[in-house]
């Protein structure tokens, strides 16, 4: 008896483990060349200097910068410092890139040119509300044919600023990348359980029942609300970084 009880905890706790990938949009980062002798000013958070471009990445991953700056010219004319980490990063056509052949411009999104206009929320990504109301999964194709997804909120971080993004907006609540599946449990399109982060914010009364409240929404007040995956709501989408873009749009 004792040794089924130990196999059924090692069983349950390995089956956790599987679900919880940490594999969110700003893990195991890579950073890509967006253009040479350019150099981007977009919120500058942290500096340093570097012989090699693998330590400004590093650097950069540490601060959790979207993009950064980098110059292999120690002690260059003018040249300060070498490293420089951007808690947002350039998009369509770059208004913030400057010429400066002492510099090239590295982002997590690549080269990403977009049809929306989207919102950088320092530090952690690049977001972009569907105003036109539509069900949970037409929201999910809606972001997904602009290589995003729903957004993630189970961060306190993530949640304050996705809220004020709302209202910012003026609108009231939107899907995030949150649904009951069919243990009842919360999980995330990329197969994360809710149960892998300790952050909560439901409002008042939620989660309601499963079947009739299986999708979760953001309000402007900070709140997470369940609803009806039928009910026709606005949607936040979060862009996805180039490295994880396959991974993230195959998932079903």
């Amino acid at each position: 008896m004792l040794l089924l009880i130990i196999t059924c905890i090692t069983f349950s706790s390995v089956q956790a483990i599987a679900k919880c990938s940490n594999d969110g949009p700003q893990v195991n980062q890579e950073y890509y060349l967006v253009k040479k002798c350019h150099r981007s000013k977009l919120g500058i958070t942290s500096r340093a200097n570097f012989a090699k471009l693998s330590s400004c990445k590093r650097f950069a991953r540490e601060k959790r910068g979207l993009s950064f700056n980098f110059s292999p010219q120690i002690g260059g004319v003018g040249l300060e410092y070498t490293c420089e980490v951007l808690q947002c990063a350039e998009i369509s056509t770059g208004l913030s890139l400057t010429n400066d052949s002492r510099y090239d411009y590295y982002s997590l999104f690549g080269n990403l040119s977009l049809t929306v206009n989207s919102t950088c929320v320092p530090s952690l990504g690049l977001f972009y509300l569907i105003s036109n109301k539509r069900t949970y999964s037409e929201a999910i194709d809606e972001c997904r044919n602009k290589s995003s997804v729903l957004a993630d909120i189970t961060s306190e971080a993530k949640t304050n600023a996705l809220a004020k993004l709302l209202a910012d907006f003026g609108s009231e609540e939107a899907f995030i990348n949150l649904k009951r599946d069919n243990s009842s449990d919360f999980i995330a399109s990329n197969g994360d359980l809710l149960e892998c982060t300790s952050y909560r914010a439901w409002a008042p009364g939620h989660p309601r029942k499963r079947g009739k409240a299986d999708c979760v929404t953001i309000t402007r007040y900070r709140t997470w609300r369940s609803v009806s995956c039928e009910e026709q709501l606005e949607a936040l989408c979060e862009l996805i970084p180039k490295k994880n873009v396959k991974s993230y749009l195959s998932i079903t």
